[in-house]
């Protein structure tokens, strides 16, 4: 006699625990993961979602490369690209702590070559330049609204941000960070601080901030303040021999419509496997994996500390996830958000509750590569979704996946 699957199912359903009911739910997950890999977008990806401080599901699906020939792991370990940013942001929040700064301090007092800084303002195909209002703030440069961005937000100023060797997205032509701040600072700022929300290089100060405050490289900072305290081993800007199998190929979509590794002499893509560089991007050159992110994550939810370890006092944890834009919300490739923004986060609006799902006040980011996590202080809920793409293009499909997830862990629970 075969089976009867349908009530099988109903019977495992109703002797089902909490902690089974909610992974069998999280079956839609990797529904969801596996049509994503389906529709030719991307080779494979890994998921990762924490409730209540435990790891609920933690899944790797298809493929690392295109070909099949590197299965994905849940150790694969992906550039984050600008996830890095809520990394180095935290790293400035606790220099600030402990040395007793406030956000609203001129940068000029910390990096005096952006006192003289002026604004440019465009005119007749080209720009003139104007005094600042005012100094920009160490709350500026975090909240994005330094005047410093990116040829990307603001195309009008291309050739502009090409003169002073900006162009590129992680400034990988710089020989460390402190010669591309220096070039920032340099560089007419493209609006008044403070005037609006604009994405793009801010974060590389504040990598430089901390430098020039910890009065060691960013890198090794990074280690010896978050990663090792948080046993965030395979998070870095360069990766060691043993760790570079495990680097996944960024992939796109070829011109035959078929997916195909990117060309590393267009795309430098390959940035962690240099270990003779000097540079490191503070927006966006660390590479990581999803329980690595995840370990960080949860140190913020759990209010700044990781087994017994505090990392960040939790007034500066409280300020990291308090809307800093008013009734604003970012801009983002010239789209204007539902949501607000932190100091180094997205924050979940009331309106953007829609898209994810997520409780008003979650946190989030993503990376240029395809990445993204989402945290919910108040259901103690986070998940990091992984892939490994250009150009920037599955944003629904992150936002898909999360509401995926938050969905399945909802439907039944006391979390509502």
């Amino acid at each position: 006699m075969k089976p009867n699957l349908a009530l099988l199912s109903t019977l495992l359903l109703l002797t089902a625990t909490p902690e089974t009911a909610g992974a069998q739910r999280l079956r839609a997950v990797d529904s969801a993961m596996f049509a994503v890999i389906a529709s030719g977008k991307v080779p494979g990806g890994v998921a990762l979602v924490m409730s209540q401080g435990r790891i609920v599901h933690h899944q790797a699906y298809g493929s690392a490369d295109p070909v099949g020939r590197q299965p994905m792991d849940t150790a694969s370990v992906f550039r984050i690209a600008s996830m890095t940013k809520a990394v180095v942001s935290v790293a400035l929040l606790q220099q600030v702590a402990s040395k007793g700064l406030s956000l609203d301090m001129p940068v000029e007092r910390l990096l005096p070559a952006f006192g003289p800084q002026q604004v440019a303002v465009p005119e007749k195909g080209t720009y003139r330049q104007i005094e600042k209002n005012r100094s920009v703030t160490l709350r500026d440069l975090l909240t994005h609204r330094s005047g410093i961005s990116s040829a990307t937000e603001h195309p009008a100023f291309t050739a502009l941000f090409r003169k002073y060797g900006l162009e590129s997205p992680l400034g990988l032509g710089f020989t460390d960070l402190a010669a591309q701040v220096d070039a920032i600072a340099a560089m007419p700022l493209v609006h008044q601080p403070g005037a609006r929300f604009s994405y793009g290089s801010s974060t590389e100060v504040v990598g430089r901030l901390v430098e020039v405050l910890s009065g060691m490289p960013l890198d090794r900072y990074l280690r010896r303040h978050l990663f090792r305290p948080l046993g965030m081993n395979d998070t870095g800007f360069r990766l060691r021999a043993s760790q570079a199998s495990r680097l996944v190929p960024v992939c796109m979509t070829g011109q035959d419509s078929r997916l195909t590794t990117v060309d590393t002499a267009l795309f430098k893509v390959d940035f962690p496997l240099d270990r003779k560089s000097r540079y490191v991007s503070a927006a966006g050159g660390l590479v990581s994996t999803a329980s690595d992110y995840a370990r960080f994550l949860q140190c913020l939810l759990d209010g700044g500390v990781r087994n017994g370890v505090r990392i960040l006092e939790g007034r500066w944890v409280d300020s990291l996830v308090t809307n800093q834009l008013g009734d604003a919300t970012f801009i983002f490739g010239g789209i204007r958000s539902l949501n607000r923004f932190g100091l180094g986060v997205g924050l979940t609006s009331r309106a953007g509750t829609a898209i994810t799902h997520a409780s008003e006040g979650s946190f989030f980011w993503g990376g240029a590569l395809n990445t993204s996590y989402l945290v919910d202080p108040r259901r103690g809920i986070l998940t990091v979704f992984l892939f490994q793409r250009l150009p920037f293009d599955l944003a629904p499909v992150l936002s898909s996946l999360e509401r995926t997830a938050f969905d399945a862990l909802l439907s039944g629970s006391t979390l509502q």
